[in-house]
């Protein structure tokens, strides 16, 4: 044929010609059309679309194809138009990008029935590892299998299947998941297991996994959880010291629970109770020796038999009270130490230790040499929280408190005379519960003493101190105690109630309304005595219809005392 060629206008009558076979053919841009294959080269394959258009595709983008050879031409095959003509005049077509489209829309119906897909493991990436399913997916590590897998070689390019748990087409993002493939695979074979499972059973497992709380065991297509504190009557740290993974055990079916479909299994139980030889092996006040198997802040365990252990309290590991509050500075687990049962609690399973009551009592032997009242010479070895404490005979020490310094002075200030090192002399006024109370005021004697005797209503005589507005402030007796006469308390009649009717040694009668010794307290009153002696005077020598007035009688009563007397 000879090639005529094209002027001007024959290049405007071949575009014309071509754009009608185009539209008549239908052929658009961005679609996936048949094309039938034209002429097989080396590295290409032409594809002949129609309406006198043909395109070249590489042969790589053919890897779909299971075997290449099978391509021959005229074979009808799916394009993706890409462009119609380029800017050098040629067609472009993608056999890579009709393949795709093809399969995501498969993969989006299995996704959208629940149906599983076929794949392989192609390798790891970040988080998980790649899959080829048709299109490149990620299979995240979690979902690789029920349980976590270190090793996943055996797993790459072995053909599978695969759920797809989640697709975006315009990410181009597929997730799936090997798990929920293998979770609905022994669905089944789980529920059938777990309906042959019976309280009370003795089975054989394997330990599939350890955690800090316990272990799983695999029951034969079943796990169960074995409890750490059900693994052995023994305190343990973590359930990695008595079990590892693979390791075959004979293990108790516990407790089944049908709603949550779990099963709870123990491998103690199937060994005898520690604690049935306790009733008849040991006593309270008996001397035991065991190993520490756990120290804490409030005390040390100690294992006295075979998976039974106590505690003694932080208290109970030494008379000091300087080192009892921290139990690790003076044991360690394992350490073999003698002690003493203080208490047993069958039905709680509880012991109690004590290591103090194996050695002398240091406090026994100083309350004998040093009872209540004894005065000693001291130094401060320490001022916190407003007490003085003060050594008394080797690890015994004895407190100050405030109060306890001075019967006049304010506490505080009177608690800024002191300072560690200071010499003192102490009076020992308690010693309740292995603590020794101190006093400096009362080591030149106790005015409350004078007075120890007295009741409430009694009338005592007292030295004026000071006057002022909140009363008078006087001292009972020669040597007993000072208080504050308010001023509502200083006479019956308040013309009466003037502090300034007294003067600094003046002497005055008042009654007691309050005495507490314990508690150094004492509360007069003049007015409560001034009630009195009226009442009595009313009762004894006057009458409320006789007309006479208090002061007549009280003059009548005074004159008949006179003439008494």
């Amino acid at each position: 044929m000879k090639q005529v060629p094209l002027n001007e206008n024959n290049t405007t009558e071949f575009d014309s010609l071509l754009a009608d076979s185009i539209n008549n053919n239908k052929l658009k841009e961005g679609t996936i059309i048949k094309g039938t294959i034209a002429e097989i080269e080396d590295d290409s394959i032409i594809v002949d679309i129609g309406a006198k258009v043909e395109g070249r595709i590489s042969k790589r983008e053919f890897a779909f194809q299971k075997d290449q050879k099978e391509l021959s031409i005229g074979d009808t095959i799916d394009v993706y138009l890409d462009k119609i003509e380029n800017h050098n005049g040629d067609c472009i077509l993608s056999r890579s990008k009709a393949k795709s489209k093809e399969i995501w829309g498969e993969i989006e119906k299995s996704f959208e029935s629940g149906e599983l897909v076929e794949g392989v493991i192609t390798g790891k990436v970040k988080g998980g590892l790649s899959c080829e399913i048709g299109v490149t997916a990620f299979l995240p590590g979690s979902q690789i299998d029920t349980r976590p897998v270190r090793d996943v070689s055996h797993l790459i390019d072995v053909p599978q299947k695969f759920k797809i748990l989640k697709m975006d087409l315009k990410r181009n993002n597929i997730v799936v998941s090997r798990r929920a493939v293998l979770e609905e695979m022994n669905k089944e074979v789980r529920e059938e297991r777990f309906l042959q499972l019976k309280l009370g059973d003795v089975v054989d497992g394997k330990i599939k996994a350890i955690t800090d709380y316990g272990a799983f065991v695999d029951l034969g297509s079943y796990d169960s959880l074995l409890h750490s504190s059900d693994i052995t009557y023994k305190r343990i740290g973590h359930p990695s010291e008595v079990l590892k993974i693979d390791q075959q055990v004979k293990v108790k079916i516990i407790k089944v629970d049908p709603e949550k479909n779990r099963v709870s299994v123990g491998m103690k139980q199937l060994e005898d109770d520690p604690w049935n030889k306790v009733k008849d092996k040991f006593n309270v006040n008996d001397k035991v020796t065991g190993v520490v198997t756990n120290v804490a802040d409030y005390g040390i365990f100690i294992e006295i038999e075979n998976g039974v252990e106590g505690l003694c309290h932080k208290d109970m590991l030494t008379w000091s009270t300087k080192q009892n509050s921290k139990p690790g500075n003076l044991y360690a687990r394992s350490q073999s130490v003698d002690c003493q049962i203080l208490e047993i609690d069958h039905e709680k399973r509880r012991l109690s230790l004590g290591i103090k009551q194996l050695i002398p009592n240091p406090w026994q032997k100083f309350n004998n040499e040093n009872p209540i009242g004894k005065i000693l010479d001291t130094s401060i070895t320490s001022i916190k929280d407003n007490i003085l404490f003060c050594n008394l005979d080797g690890e015994i020490d004895g407190a100050v408190f405030s109060k306890d310094l001075s019967w006049e002075a304010d506490p505080k200030e009177e608690m800024k005379k002191y300072k560690v090192g200071d010499q003192i002399k102490v009076k020992i006024i308690s010693n309740d519960n292995e603590k020794v109370a101190l006093s400096v005021r009362e080591v030149d004697g106790n005015p409350f003493d004078e007075i120890r005797e007295k009741t409430k209503g009694d009338i005592v005589t007292c030295s004026v101190i000071e006057t002022g507005d909140f009363g008078v402030k006087v001292k009972i007796g020669d040597k007993g105690p000072s208080t504050i006469i308010k001023k509502s308390d200083l006479a019956l009649r308040k013309s009466d109630a003037r502090p300034d009717r007294w003067a600094k040694n003046d002497k005055l009668d008042a009654s007691i309304t309050n005495i507490d010794i314990a508690n150094y307290k004492i509360n007069l009153s003049i007015r409560i005595m001034e009630e009195q002696i009226e009442k009595e005077a009313m009762e004894k020598y006057g009458s409320k219809d006789s007309g006479a007035s208090l002061g007549a009688i009280l003059g009548k009563a005074l004159g008949r005392d006179k003439k008494e007397d």
